[in-house]
């Protein structure tokens, strides 16, 4: 699951630095609720995509570290 996560932190520091990069460009002159540029859109769904990547990859990785966690410990050892 490393790969998962690179690929989500990829992503989300991607739209990050798509947004501040355009953010400075413009200079916060133009922008306006009602126009939108392609640029923001793109950041914006590459932080999201990203975010959802990241989490869903720590959620993986988590569950597969409890079973092989159960897997380890003997069955007695987990009866009080």
């Amino acid at each position: 699951m490393n790969s998962g996560k690179t690929i989500g932190m990829i992503i989300f520091v991607a739209g990050i630095i798509i947004l501040l990069g355009y953010g400075l460009y413009q200079g916060f002159e133009n922008l306006s609720l009602e126009n939108i540029d392609a640029v923001i859109a793109i950041g914006v769904v590459a932080i999201i995509i990203g975010l959802i990547l990241l989490f869903i990859s720590i959620v993986i990785e988590q569950q597969e570290g409890k079973k092989k966690m159960k897997e380890e410990i003997k069955k007695e050892d987990l009866e009080p």
